[in-house]
Formats: structure tokens, sequence, C-alpha cells
């Protein structure tokens, strides 16, 4: 069973409130129990000096009639349970009741105190003295269990108001636990579910006074949180995730705009006859394949540990081993690219088989020392990465055939050794842009298959 706030807070209260009553309690029997014993001696110290006081003549007069008249009297009443008179030799001279004391060596001059007895008779004696002359000693005994039975009756009275009350503020406990401890339940649940990801939670219980205060600032914060979600999935899907992980993870306020130098692969894939496809067609129907091709780009390039630079009209930009360092960018590169070949290729065949429109593909990829920051204005930055290895790619895309991958010897060579591939004759090319020529070969596919992926 799981204990709730308001539980919780009725356990404790119905404790304390045990713990004091039970201490009052204690104090109040605790005095009454001596007041009750004060009183009980004073009766008996006072009806055994009254005998002692009243017997002096016939004591010393010898009257053992008068002496037994009065013992007999004092027994009559209701407290007393016996009454003995005794000389100074310790001979009784008489007595009353069923119980008798016992009296050591001396006790017939005793002073005035009190004994215990059998059955629970307490014995309470004093001197018989005329003119400083002790004659014997007077003694009442009281029964002592209608003391005992008063207290026992006091402690089961105290313990049932103790249980009463116990009781009557455990009941209001309860309520009170329950009345405080619903908002703060509902507090409870609602960072749990803030916790899992659930920013839509709201809570729908009014409360009054600082709860109700409590519950619009979370509500308000649970709102703030929504948005602040609304915005990183939409920042996301305009940026790869490890871009928008990168900067949202950042303390400044504004981005840092400075570049950094990285060692990365750059894939261009464009779609080969789009210009002749999109004429005469609905702007919906065009931009429906072209996402139907960004796609299967976008699901290739994360799977290889690529990300999305950008879209650029018909071409899709790819990264390896930016913004995250990736030791074997251009094997991961050269795996999305031929990929992506092999995935266009099934693709486009059931299309034909359904007759449905179809765009090819060519692919350009080079890798090597780039600058990778964000670009732009401080009202509108873009995250990409620029170098010769960027215009390289590009420009060999723009010189494949349709379903060819060109790269550079130099990108060939660098994983040729343990990655071996499958080329085309070498061909040194004049690239748009860089003044000497550039050994470009065409990408057949892999000599040795690589394990999947």
């Amino acid at each position: 069973m799981r204990w709730h706030f308001g539980h919780k807070l009725a356990l404790i209260m119905t404790l304390l409130v045990l713990l004091a009553s039970s201490i009052l309690g204690y104090t109040l029997v605790y005095r009454q129990f001596s007041m009750m014993e004060t009183q009980f001696n004073d009766t008996g110290d006072a009806l055994a000096a009254q005998l002692g006081a009243a017997s002096v003549e016939m004591v010393f007069t010898e009257d053992a009639l008068s002496l037994n008249s009065l013992v007999h009297s004092l027994n009559e009443q209701a407290v007393v349970a016996s009454v003995a008179v005794f000389n100074r030799q310790g001979n009784m001279l008489a007595d009353a009741g069923r119980y008798r004391p016992f009296l050591n060596g001396g006790d017939g001059v005793a002073d005035s105190g009190s004994r215990l007895g059998e059955n629970d008779i307490t014995w309470f004696y004093s001197p018989i003295v005329f003119r400083d002359v002790n004659g014997g000693s007077a003694w009442v005994g009281l029964d002592k269990s209608a003391l005992v039975a008063s207290q026992a009756a006091v402690v089961r009275s105290g313990i049932l108001v103790v249980l009463l009350l116990v009781l009557s503020i455990t009941l209001v406990a309860v309520r009170l636990g329950r009345s405080l401890g619903k908002p703060v339940n509902d507090l409870i649940a609602g960072t749990h579910a803030i916790e899992s990801g659930q920013y839509g939670f709201r809570i729908r219980q009014q409360h009054s006074g600082e709860f109700k205060a409590l519950t619009e600032s979370f509500n308000t914060m649970a709102q703030g949180l929504q948005q602040k979600d609304r915005v990183e999935r939409l920042f996301s899907r305009f940026v790869s995730n490890p871009v928008a992980a990168r900067y949202m993870a950042q303390d400044d306020v504004e981005p840092n705009q400075e570049g950094r130098r990285v060692e990365a692969s750059v894939i261009f894939v464009d779609l080969v006859g789009y210009t002749a496809f999109s004429e005469g067609r609905n702007p919906e129907e065009v931009a429906e394949i072209l996402n139907l091709y960004f796609t299967e780009f976008a699901n290739i390039c994360h799977r290889y540990q690529g990300n999305v630079d950008k879209y650029i009209g018909d071409c899709a930009m790819l990264l390896f081993g930016c913004p995250q360092p990736d030791p074997e960018h251009r094997y991961h590169a050269m795996q999305c690219a031929i990929a992506i070949r092999e995935r266009i290729i099934e693709m486009n065949r059931d299309r034909e088989a359904r007759n449905l429109p179809c765009l090819n593909i060519r692919i350009g990829l080079s890798g090597g020392v780039l600058l990778a920051g964000l670009l732009g204005s401080h009202e509108r930055l873009q995250y990409t990465v620029i170098g010769e290895p960027a215009n390289l790619a590009s420009r060999l895309c723009d010189r494949a055939e349709h379903g060819q991958i060109m790269t550079d010897k130099t990108f060939y060579d660098a994983i040729q050794h343990s990655h071996p591939l499958g080329t085309e004759n070498t061909v040194s090319i004049q690239v748009k842009g860089f003044q000497a020529k550039v050994d470009a070969l065409t990408i057949t596919d892999w000599l040795t298959k690589p394990v999947a992926h």
C-alpha cells in the first residue's frame, strides 16, 4: 500500500495527539492517585488519633466494657475494616472486625504510623498517652481494595477519554489530511507526468488559498515547458538533431558564430530530370515527390551516422563526421551513397510497376578538412560546412550521370585499403572552380560486401 501525503499527515497528527494525550493523561492520573492515597492515609491517621484520644480514660481505668463499645462503634463506619486497642505490654484490650494487626515487640507503645497488613488491609496506629505516660496503642484497619478499585476506575476512565479523543482527532486528521493532501498529490502526479515528458498535463482540480497559487504556477510552468518542447521539436525538424542538441545545450544566449575545422565527408544527391518532371504538374504533386525521395535520403543518411545539412531545390547535402567526430566518416559516407542508390533503384522499380512517376539520382562525394559552424546574420543563422571538399562534392555530383556515384581519387584511396571498392576507369576532369584537373572515378559497388549496418 502506498502512503500518500494525506495518509501520512493524518498518521502524524494522530500519533502526536496520542503522545500528548498519554503524557497529559498520565500526569492527571498520577495526581489523582496521589490525592486518593493522601486522602486515604489522612483518614486512617485521623481515625487512629481519635480512637487513641477517646480511649485514654478507658485504658487507664481498665474499663473494658466502655472500650469494647467504643471499638465496635468505630468499626461500624463503612471505611473501617477492623479496630483494635492494645496496652503497652502488647496485649489486646478490645477489638472489632475480621482482621487483627500483627505486633512486633514494642508495638504496644509505638508512635503514630501505618503498616500494610494481610488482605489489602492498611493499619493506622496511634499511641494512647496520658500526662506523658504511654498506656498502649489504638489500631484502625482500612480496606485498601476500595482505593485500588477506585484507582482502576480512574485509569479506565482516563484510557477511555484518551481513546475517544484520539478517535475524534483521527477522524478530523483524516478529513484534514485529505483536504490538504489532495493538492499535494495532484502536484506530485503533475511532476511525474512532466518528468515522463507529458507536458500537456494540467492540474484541473480547483483549490483555494496558497494551493490555488501553487496550482496556477505549476500549470504556467507546464505550459511553458510544452511550448519549449514544441519549439525544440520544430527546431529539430529544421536542423539535424545533433546540431540542435549541440546548440541547445550551450548556456550562451547568443550562439557562437565562430567556425571550427573538422575532418568530415560531404555527399550531394541530385534528382535527375526534376525540372522536366515539374513542368505541367501542380506544386502539391511536385512537393509530394520531393518529400518522398528526400525522406529516403534522410533515413539512409541517419542509418550511417550522417546528418542532413540542407535541401537545395532538388538536391540534398549530407554530412558525415560533423558535428559529432567520426573517424570512419569516409566509410560511412560511401556506405550511405551506395545504399541510397540501391534503395532508389528498388523504389523506382516498384513505382514503375504501378505506373507512378519516378526520378533518377546522381551522387557526388568527397571528404577532407572543412570549416563547420553557423553562417548568416544574427537574424537568420544556418549550420553548415564550407571548404574545398564540399565544393568538389557538389561539382562531382553535377558531372555524374544518372545512377552514378562519383568521387575523387583522394577520397577513394583513403578507404580503398580497408574497404575495397569496384570502380570504373579513373579520368582527369576539369571541375568548375578548381584550377588543376581532378582525378575522378565512378563507384560501382563494394568488392567485399560490408557487414549490414
